[in-house]
């Protein structure tokens, strides 16, 4: 029986917070990636696939919050 890791993407314009969260996800056993906005992360094909979305609240353009109401 295959095993697949739950994936969390990390939302936030902050280069070493995209860089380094998802590293320690990945540890913990999770899939990750990293989107540098909000938009990123909606063109991306992880949309239906993200588990946990853990997101920056204030970013320029769309926030971490408005990216919930989508």
């Amino acid at each position: 029986m295959k095993v697949t890791r739950s994936l969390v993407s990390v939302v936030d314009d902050d280069e070493s917070v995209r860089e380094s969260l998802p590293d320690l996800l990945k540890e913990f056993g999770f899939a990750a990636r990293a989107f540098s906005s909000p938009e990123e992360f909606l063109a991306s094909d992880c949309v239906g696939q993200t588990r946990c979305l853990i997101l920056d609240i204030a970013m320029p353009g769309m926030t971490g919050p408005g990216l919930q109401q989508e």
